[in-house]
């Protein structure tokens, strides 16, 4: 290769360097936003743990936190369901101000009597939302949510399921994500920041 070609060829590399240094640099900029405003979720009609009916109207006229998962879970599930209360007591956050949410995704054993008594030792102002197995899962599907049936023999299961927690803004929109055991104090804010 000759020298010019050398030169050539090394002012090419760097200027496409350059280009994706600053193309890099504009999509960390983007994903530093803290406001996701995805579209999800669909209409849907379900009932609590109450039996009372619900539909998608509750996530909206306040923010609101939505998680997934079933009442069977080890781990995942209790904590975060404790988690839940506590960032919302921590914050001062009254249940006029901020609706909370857990969606089954077992509801073939997630009744309403079994799903109020699994929150009702833990809280008493998280909803339980379950239904019909395939309106609930559509009800999920909208969302986007994963969950898979693991097989533990002897007929019974267990679920692999997305884990963490939709934070909503007031009109039922994507404001963040708080993922299973982030940081407190990173999910207060992220919850913080729907309330002004």
């Amino acid at each position: 290769m000759t020298r010019s070609r050398t030169i050539l060829f090394a002012a090419i590399v760097a200027i496409l360097a350059l280009a994706a240094g600053i193309a890099l640099r504009l999509v960390l900029e983007d994903r530093a936003s803290p406001v996701v405003a995805t579209e999800l979720g669909a209409p849907f009609e379900l009932v609590d743990q109450d039996g009372a009916p619900i539909t998608e109207a509750a996530f909206t006229g306040r923010p609101s936190l939505l998680f997934f998962g079933f009442t069977h879970c080890p781990e995942v599930c209790p904590t975060t369901v404790y988690e839940m209360e506590t960032w919302l007591d921590d914050l001062g956050a009254a249940p006029e101000d901020v609706g909370a949410y857990f969606v089954t995704v077992d509801p073939e054993r997630d009744t309403v009597e079994y799903l109020r008594n699994y929150l009702a030792p833990q809280s008493d102002r998280i909803t339980g939302i379950t239904g019909e197995p395939e309106a609930v899962w559509d009800m999920a599907r909208s969302w986007r949510v994963y969950w898979q049936k693991r097989p533990l023999g002897d007929g019974d299961y267990t679920l692999d399921h997305f884990a963490s927690v939709f934070v909503l803004d007031a009109e039922g929109r994507v404001a963040n994500l708080i993922s299973y055991g982030e940081d407190a104090d990173s999910a207060k804010a992220k919850i913080a920041s729907v309330l002004q």
